[in-house]
C-alpha cells in the first residue's frame, strides 16, 4: 500500500507498507549533488556524505558502525549529480534504532577538524583508486566533453586541489544552503506502516531550515568533439554518444526501450555484433543518464588497440542501420526484457524505496509500478523511431578514448562517428 504525506515544513514522506516482510529500507534523499556546487566546492557534496559517518553529538563513528552491526542491518549513502541519499536496511523490529542513528547523523554530526583531516586522506585515496579504474574514468571524461565548463561535466568526487581545501566552515555553510526541508524526501519500503515513519521523522526534522529550489543553469552541449587520453592500459576504453532527454520527459520510456535494444543485455545489438559475432570485446553496453532538464546517451566498449578500426566501423554500421533494425519484433522483445527486469527488481525493498523516492523527486507524486509498465507497453513502433531519430544523430555525437594512444595505427582525432 502506497501513502504520501507532505509536512507543513515541506518534507515529503512516501512509503510502501509491505506487512508480509520482516525488513524495511528507508532513505533520506536531499535534492543536492555535484551539479549544485560552485567551482571551489567541487566534490563537497560527496565529501559531506563521507563526513556524516564520522561522529555525532551522541555517537562516535565506531559506535555508529557497531550499532548497525549489532542489529544485523546496514547504513550507507551515495552521492549523485543531483541527489544525495542516506539509507538503512534493518529488520522491522530495529526500525527505531536505525532511525535514531540516521537522525543523529543528519542533524547532529560534529564535522570535527581532526576528522575532516583524516577523511580528506580517505577521499584522496578514493580519487586515486578511481583514476586507476579506466572503465569508470572514461565515463567522467565523456561527460566533460559533452558539457565543458558546466557542473554536469564534472566528476562527483572532485579534484585533489578542491578536496584539500574543504574545512568545517565550508561544510556547515553548504549544509545550511542545501540540506533544507523543501529539498528532503523520506522514502520507506517494507514492514513499517506509513504513520510510524511520519511519527519517527516529522518532529525530529522540524528544526531543519527551509530553503528554496536552487537556480540551475542548463548546460550547452558541445557535440561532435573527440578526445583521446593516453593511458598505460591493456585495452582502449571508448565512450561515444550525445545529449538526450531530461528525466521529466515522458518520451523517456522510449529511451529506456532503445537502451535495452542497443546495449541492454546479451541479445542487444552491441553485445551480439561486437562480442558474439566478431569476438572484438569482452564488455560493451549502452547507457542513459537522465537529469532534470537534460540527459546523455552513450555507448561503452573495451577492446584491444589493434581492434580500434573494426570496433568503430561496426558501431557506425549498426547506427546507420538502426531504422531497419528497430522492427516490431525487436520492440516486443525489448518490452518483455524491460518489464521482466522491473518486476524482478521489486523483490528488493531497496529498489522499491529508490523507485518511490525518484517518483516523488521527478514527478512530485508516487508513480506506481503498474503505471510504469503501462507506459512501457504503450510505446509503439512510430514513437520508438521518432525518439530514436531525435536522439541518435551521430553527426552530433562526441567521443572519448582512454588507453595507449601509440598502439592505434591511425590519426585518432580525425575520426568521425559516421
Amino acid at each position: 500500500m502506497y501513502q504520501r504525506t507532505v509536512l507543513p515544513n515541506g518534507i515529503r514522506i512516501v512509503t510502501e507498507y509491505m506487512p508480509f516482510l520482516r525488513s524495511v529500507t528507508l532513505g533520506a534523499w536531499f535534492e543536492v549533488g555535484s551539479r549544485h556546487e560552485q567551482p571551489q566546492e567541487w566534490g563537497l557534496s560527496h565529501f559531506i556524505e563521507h563526513m556524516m559517518f564520522k561522529g555525532t553529538e551522541k555517537y562516535t563513528a565506531r559506535q555508529i558502525a557497531e550499532i548497525m552491526d549489532e542489529h544485523g542491518g546496514y547504513i550507507n549513502a551515495f552521492t549523485g549529480k543531483e541527489h544525495t541519499c542516506y539509507y538503512f536496511k534493518v529488520l522491522d523490529e530495529h526500525f527505531s534504532v536505525a532511525s535514531e542513528v540516521l537522525q543523529q547523523m543528519l542533524l547532529h554530526s560534529l564535522f570535527l577538524p581532526e576528522e575532516i583531516a583524516k577523511e580528506r586522506n580517505v577521499v584522496l585515496e578514493e580519487l586515486n583508486m578511481y583514476e586507476d579504474s579506466p572503465e569508470e574514468l572514461v565515463h567522467d571524461l565523456f561527460a566533460t566533453v559533452l558539457w565543458p565548463d558546466h557542473p554536469l561535466g564534472n566528476s562527483i568526487i572532485g579534484s585533489a586541489s578542491t578536496i584539500r581545501n574543504f574545512d568545517q566552515q565550508m561544510i556547515l555553510s553548504f549544509l545550511r544552503e542545501h540540506y533544507t526541508t523543501d529539498r528532503l524526501v523520506i522514502a520507506s519500503a517494507g514492514n513499517i506502516p506509513h504513520e510510524r515513519v511520519v511519527e519517527e521523522f516529522a518532529s525530529v526534522f522540524r528544526d531543519l531550515p527551509r530553503g528554496q529550489a536552487p537556480l540551475i543553469q542548463q548546460p550547452l552541449s558541445q557535440g561532435g568533439s573527440g578526445v583521446f587520453q593516453d593511458k598505460d592500459t591493456e585495452q582502449i576504453h571508448l565512450c561515444l554518444g550525445g545529449t538526450s532527454l531530461g528525466r521529466t520527459d515522458q518520451n523517456k520510456y522510449a529511451i529506456y526501450l532503445l537502451d535495452t535494444i542497443i546495449g541492454g543485455g546479451v541479445s542487444s545489438l552491441l553485445f551480439q555484433e561486437l562480442r558474439e559475432e566478431r569476438g572484438l570485446v569482452y564488455n560493451t553496453y549502452s547507457f542513459s543518464s537522465l537529469y532534470k532538464d537534460v540527459g546523455a546517451y552513450g555507448i561503452y566498449a573495451g577492446f584491444s588497440p589493434h581492434h580500434w578500426n573494426e570496433v568503430w566501423d561496426v558501431i557506425c554500421t549498426q547506427f546507420a542501420s538502426l531504422p531497419q533494425i528497430l522492427t516490431e519484433d525487436v520492440l516486443t522483445r525489448a518490452k518483455g526484457q524491460l518489464t521482466g527486469s522491473i518486476l524482478l527488481s521489486l523483490e528488493s525493498t531497496s529498489n522499491r524505496m529508490t523507485r518511490l523516492a525518484k517518483g516523488e523527486l521527478d514527478e512530485g507524486r508516487i508513480v506506481t509500478v503498474e503505471e510504469i509498465l503501462s507506459r512501457i507497453g504503450t510505446v509503439d513502433h512510430n514513437e520508438l523511431l521518432k525518439v530514436g531519430n531525435k536522439v541518435y544523430d551521430p553527426q552530433e555525437w562526441s567521443w572519448v578514448g582512454l588507453g595507449p594512444k601509440d598502439a592505434v595505427k591511425e590519426d585518432i582525432l580525425c575520426r568521425k562517428i559516421c
